[in-house]
């Protein structure tokens, strides 16, 4: 997956606390969601709040294909407690041309490991919140954020594929996406104020600012 596509489909295995708070903050995007966890219990807790919820193992290559792992743009193993099934799941989601490979771990000694077998992304759930892994997977073109107070978020992230190229005032950001630029990163050099007229590259890192349209104004 390059970094300009977005994701539309994905597959969580494992509700525990960090698997639910993810599932729950990916409900809120317009996104395909399936569940899997082995117990039937906490499959059904979550079952309205997704388009499809099953129970089964990450480690059993029949559930992995049953669910057609390799068609979804993202799968996430949240079973950090249970490392072999998470090596496992890796290793076979991996050779079933899953695009993008998303695990849970406990330490950065098993994030070694989950990357070295073909995990795209390791998350370490001690310090990283639900909500911004949520978001940095539906759009990996946001690098990272910070949650403002009155619903304000400021935002790191590269240029949409469809801005590069072109100046800032073309691309209609601040109508077009609601966000309003504060800097420009660009070959280590920082940029600020930057002006409309600055043509937009693929590797710019920009810092932004938006709103929720829910908030008063």
């Amino acid at each position: 997956m390059t970094k300009e596509m977005q994701a539309h489909s994905f597959v969580i295995f494992g509700l525990g606390r960090f698997g639910t708070s993810l599932v729950k903050n990916l409900a809120t995007y317009d996104v395909e969601l399936l569940v899997v966890d082995k117990d039937m219990n906490k499959v059904n807790e979550i079952i309205d709040t997704v388009d499809h919820a099953v129970t089964g193992d990450a480690s059993d290559e029949d559930v992995l294909d049953r669910i057609g792992i390799g068609d979804f743009d993202v799968a996430v193993f949240a079973m950090g407690e249970d490392f072999e099934a998470a090596i496992m799941a890796t290793m076979m989601a991996k050779e079933k041309g899953t695009a993008r490979i998303v695990v849970k771990a406990l330490d950065k000694r098993q994030a070694k490991i989950l990357y070295r077998i073909g995990a795209d992304q390791v998350i370490l759930p001690e310090v990283e919140m639900g909500a911004k892994v949520a978001k940095s997977l539906v759009n990996p073109n946001i690098l990272d954020f910070l949650d403002q107070a009155n619903g304000i978020s400021i935002t790191e992230m590269h240029p949409d594929a469809k801005w590069v190229n072109q100046t800032i005032a073309e691309a209609n950001i601040r109508q077009e996406a609601h966000i309003n630029i504060l800097a420009m990163i660009r070959d280590d050099h920082v940029t600020i104020p930057v002006k409309p007229t600055t043509i937009l590259q693929a590797n710019d890192v920009l810092i932004v600012i938006e709103q929720d349209d829910t908030t008063p104004k």
